[in-house]
């Protein structure tokens, strides 16, 4: 099988890998305590974090002595264990990463269709295409009347949930407003410190903007450098897919500081300003806290290592036709 085939067909793979991964659980954080005995609480207080946002980790209890017709939200009860040390929501945190994600996902698989095209001018093209959907579609998505029923189906849930509110209640929302109206919701859920929601969320309107034009400005510089035939632009289209389980460790790490750093006052206990388990087990009072990847996190890994075959069998190829 020659070299051409087996690098497309490790990127097409990649990209499969990228469509399940957007939809699964990359990471879960348990909470344990004596009030949460394992009968009742098996995992403890879990929740799933996922790209698109964070979901009920906890099971559906049916035995003898415990029976539920729902599972217990776990999500909901975490934020009100928080909450009593000043900690916000969890819905509040990586508001615009959420919101974006299935553009961000869909730019990172256009890198990999570009990866797999030969010839600059075609690459460009397949790049200038592709970049032009991503954008048309946000713009449908975030700035039109209705565009939040565009957004992932889990960002609309974890919407509902966390808003406590019925789809047809916003399905005539645009996406940027579901962003802030959101956002500013999940921060008054227990602290109602208007002065200080509408600042963050002044910020928020600002930060989601530059993100946009910084996303925008990537494109035409890619666009631009492909036509130049520079291959100082061709690598990044591998290599930055590569590194998507380094983005989400410090995405998901500088969050966890952000809200352990940035402790609301009106919180029942006093608690100094403290760094969450990013990955093992700790102590925070009477909790015990595990954080651990979830299964999506090995699928990006999977998805990390073949790309980096694959760009490796590309560069022997291009070494080989010189």
């Amino acid at each position: 099988m020659g070299k051409a085939i087996v690098f497309r067909l490790l990127t097409t793979i990649a990209i499969l890998l990228f469509i399940v991964i957007y939809s699964s659980p990359i990471w879960w954080v348990s909470l344990k305590a004596p009030n949460y005995p394992p009968e009742a609480f098996p995992d403890g207080v879990r929740i799933h974090f996922h790209i698109n946002g964070v979901f009920n980790g906890c099971q559906k209890l049916d035995r003898d002595e415990i029976y539920e017709e729902e599972a217990l939200n776990c999500v909901h009860e975490m934020d009100t264990i928080n909450h009593y040390v000043g900690m916000y929501p969890i819905a509040s945190g990586g508001p615009i990463e959420r919101a974006l994600s299935q553009f961000l996902f869909a730019f990172l698989i256009l890198l990999l269709l570009t990866f797999m095209v030969s010839g600059s001018k075609f690459q460009a093209a397949t790049f200038t295409v592709g970049c032009g959907v991503i954008i048309v579609w946000a713009y449908m998505t975030l700035f039109t009347p209705g565009g939040v029923t565009l957004m992932s189906e889990g960002y609309q849930e974890v919407l509902q949930h966390s808003m406590d509110m019925e789809r047809e209640e916003f399905q005539d929302w645009s996406g940027f407003q579901a962003l802030t109206e959101n956002f500013r919701d999940t921060l008054g859920m227990y602290f109602r410190d208007t002065a200080k929601i509408a600042e963050k969320v002044s910020v928020l309107t600002t930060a989601t903007y530059v993100v946009i034009g910084a996303l925008i400005t990537t494109m035409f510089i890619f666009i631009v450098g492909l036509l130049w035939k520079n291959k100082l632009f061709y690598w990044p289209l591998v290599i930055i897919p590569i590194l998507l389980p380094v983005f989400f460790i410090f995405e998901y790490a500088g969050w966890l500081w952000y809200f352990g750093h940035n402790l609301n006052e009106m919180g029942a206990f006093t608690l100094k300003p403290f760094m969450p388990t990013v990955f093992g087990d700790g102590k925070v009072a009477q909790f015990s806290t595990h954080s651990y990847p979830h299964y999506g996190f090995g699928l990006m890994m999977l998805s990390s290592v073949l790309l980096m075959l694959a760009g490796l069998i590309r560069r022997k190829q291009f070494r080989t036709n010189e």
